[in-house]
């Protein structure tokens, strides 16, 4: 009979009287030297990394073969891949974690009922930003599926619903999880301009705002689809009421337009089935509000959402609108008056939540610091804001304490709209989101013009690792993960 090396029998034996002594994990920490697989002490780490972990113990696992008798040596609680073991070493190759920002982790072998910590938060996780096209592009050109792709959603089984702004009339594009497009509902000249869209999945409609005619509009989500009027009297106006006896003011400027942006536009749908739409309000230049739609088709003004510009601390028109976690109304803003940012109603108050004055800045920073240049949409995610940077090129993602991080993207006059350089095709990539050590305040940034955008419109949020971006200038829809 074949015998347990002394070491690994020692091992075992502590950890059952450990387990006799008192109750919980039969545990045991190995004091593990950590390298990459040169032999360079390592802290930060990113997915696909070789990392050799060595220690006297792993001499005699490795003899008894533990790893293919079961053993599993994980990463948090992730499988790591072993590319090696033997003698008293481990290499391993660093996997996913879908960790959205840097953070510690653990490295520990379970074996049987017993754990082995190797690594107790004493390494850094730095996620990997991967972008490219999902949908509309063949051969480095467009393939003809979108004209002018605007704001976006998402229904339960991750098909994506694309507003397609045309000269005619727009379309809504679906496109699949495999990344097929076709359009969904509109090519028999059901809408006008369609400035907003957002699906209550309970209800198994989607609802869209139609500023041609004035009317906010649901769509089934069964094939073939069908448009019904949920409210809106098709002549412009701010009046409340149920059904056609409302009237709405919404803008009708094209998702591309630089010259004063969108102007009250976006909706966004709540988990009781209400509607919000941004809209302009009165004859005011800039003037703005956002009204409430129930299921029935009652509507009224949101308290504290009716805001006049009088001068540069004004919110101005919402391009886009969103609900965060707590059910306050946040909203895009940028293009009349000098604000371009995130402004959100908290307590029946409306002001700025992220950006500052000035136009055409990619700069990340929290609160008022931060620069946005026409943001055209946003949604919000399990803890995050995701911004549709308009003219930057760029999707941002913002904390719930207001601090900026640009994803994707290169910033306004990078952009191939103003560059004023050769047009190139849209450029993927990828990169790890920088240290936390590197105390660079535009580290993120220049991380981020890896993936090259060119015009953004709309933003659809799958996951906090996986969000779509729709890209005006490219005739395109990106695909970007964070891991």
């Amino acid at each position: 009979m074949k015998k347990k090396p002394l070491c690994f029998i020692a091992l075992i034996t502590m950890l059952c009287l450990a387990s006799c002594e008192k109750p919980g994990p039969q545990e045991k920490t190995i004091q593990t030297k950590i390298t990459d697989a040169e032999g360079t002490p390592v802290e930060e780490t990113y997915p696909g990394m070789l990392l050799r972990l060595s220690a006297e113990e792993f001499r005699d696992m490795n003899k008894e073969n533990i790893f293919q008798k079961g053993a599993k040596l994980l990463i948090d609680d992730v499988p790591a891949q072993i590319k090696e073991a033997k003698e008293d070493y481990i290499l391993l190759d660093l996997p996913v974690l879908n960790y959205e920002i840097p953070r510690r982790y653990r490295i520990w072998i379970q074996h049987q009922q017993y754990r082995f910590r190797l690594c107790d938060a004493c390494l850094i996780y730095r996620p990997r930003v991967s972008g490219g096209v999902f949908s509309g592009i063949s051969g480095g050109v467009s393939d003809g599926t979108f004209q002018m792709p605007a704001e976006m959603t998402l229904d339960a089984a991750g098909n994506l619903y694309v507003i397609d702004q045309r000269t005619d009339h727009d379309v809504i594009i679906r496109v699949t999880p495999a990344g097929v497009a076709a359009v969904f509902a509109g090519a028999g000249g059901e809408f006008g301009r369609l400035t907003g869209i957002d699906i209550d999945g309970s209800r198994n409609l989607m609802y869209v705002s139609d500023a041609s005619a004035q009317q906010v509009k649901a769509v089934t989500l069964t094939a073939p689809a069908t448009v019904t009027v949920v409210a809106g009297s098709g002549v412009v106006g701010n009046t409340n009421g149920t059904g056609a006896a409302a009237s709405f003011n919404f803008g009708t400027q094209w998702v591309s337009d630089f010259g004063t942006n969108e102007q009250g536009q976006g909706l966004v749908v709540d988990a009781a089935g209400n509607i919000y739409v941004g809209e302009k309000f009165g004859m005011g230049t800039g003037n703005s509000q956002i009204r409430r739609i129930t299921p029935a088709g009652v509507v009224t003004t949101v308290p504290g959402s009716t805001v006049e510009v009088t001068g540069e601390d004004a919110i101005v028109l919402p391009t886009g609108v969103g609900l965060n976690g707590a059910g306050e109304i946040v909203s895009t803003c940028g293009g009349i008056g000098p604000f371009h940012g995130v402004a959100r109603i908290s307590s029946g108050a409306y002001s700025r939540f992220v950006g500052m004055n000035g136009r055409e800045g990619l700069e990340d920073g929290t609160g008022s610091a931060a620069k946005f240049s026409y943001p055209k949409a946003l949604q919000y995610h399990d803890g995050y804001y995701y911004v549709a940077d308009g003219t930057n090129g760029a999707l941002r993602r913002v904390t719930e304490s207001g601090e900026v991080w640009t994803l994707a993207g290169v910033g306004h006059v990078n952009t191939p709209t103003f560059c004023a350089c050769p047009r190139v095709p849209p450029a993927g990539g990828t990169y790890n989101i920088p240290s936390p050590f590197v105390f660079n305040p535009n580290a993120q940034e220049e991380a981020a013009t890896a993936i090259m955008m060119d015009q953004v419109g709309g933003v659809a949020v799958l996951s906090r690792n996986v969000i779509y971006v729709s890209d005006y200038g490219y005739k395109c829809i990106w695909r970007i993960s964070v891991h």
